[in-house]
């Protein structure tokens, strides 16, 4: 009996055992902490947002500081136009500016002028700036080596010069761009503020010009000079003497009204 009763005592206390490690094992594991996800950097952040936004392909109006509305095509096949209100001659006229197979154009008023060829670039007297957020920043914001730090705050990101660079690639500024990539607005001391004015659009397949490729000159920002004016032939010029000479005067006073004529 001795003997009997000892095994199942034995078999009960290993059995509780078993049970009582699991116990432990189980406490023990529920217990250690997990690990805290790591937070992103804002420029981390922003690159993966300005990746998709690389990708886009859109047709977008933007409410300008300067005045009007800018419109931005970005289309499907990769060519763009940008429309640029009441840059040209003084800020009298509107321009566009393109990039197609055919190389850059300026267009203004039914016309476009050939600017640059296709792997140039827009000369800087007829650059307006305001595409080069879409067309030339936004690629250069993937580098993380550029001389800015990055700040974010909601969906804007502030770029400030880190280091004394005398010319940057890209000036600093502001950003903000959602979680799909869509730029809803850049600030830059180059050109203002541009802000999305709605939603964007569909994109066009091909960027169409605006008018008739023709062989002129393209439209500076300045305002053109003052015509000088013509003097006109038939004019007496002012304070020259008349060509028909005063009569001279009589030696011989006229008579007076009163005076007798005998």
């Amino acid at each position: 009996m001795g003997t009997r009763w000892t095994k199942r005592t034995v078999a009960a206390l290993t059995v509780a055992g078993l049970v009582g490690l699991a116990g432990c094992g189980t406490a023990t594991a529920e217990d250690e902490p997990e690990e805290a996800p790591r937070r992103q950097s804002a420029q981390a952040t922003l690159i993966g947002r300005v990746t998709r936004a690389l990708d886009a392909s859109f047709t977008a109006e933007y409410a300008w500081s300067e005045g009007g509305t800018v419109t931005v095509w970005a289309a499907e096949d990769g060519t763009w136009r940008v429309d640029v209100p009441h840059w040209a001659l003084g800020g009298t006229v509107d321009v566009s500016v393109a990039w197609t197979t055919g190389g850059f154009f300026q267009c203004a008023s039914g016309r476009c002028v050939k600017i640059a060829g296709i792997t140039g670039e827009i000369p800087r007297e007829l650059d307006p700036h305001v595409q080069r957020p879409f067309i030339e920043w936004l690629p250069q914001l993937l580098d993380r080596h550029l001389p800015f730090s990055v700040s974010q705050e909601g969906d804007c990101f502030t770029l400030t010069p880190n280091t004394v660079v005398v010319d940057t690639p890209m000036p600093a500024g502001e950003w903000c761009l959602d979680q799909a990539g869509t730029i809803l607005s850049v600030e830059s001391g180059d050109f203002g503020t541009l802000e999305l004015a709605g939603e964007p659009a569909a994109a066009a397949a091909t960027v169409e010009l605006p008018g008739e490729v023709a062989d002129a000159e393209p439209l500076g920002a300045k305002a053109p000079p003052a015509p000088t004016p013509t003097p006109d032939p038939s004019a007496t010029p002012s304070g020259a003497p008349s060509a028909t000479p005063s009569p001279a005067p009589s030696g011989t006073p006229s008579a007076s009204p009163s005076q007798g004529t005998g």
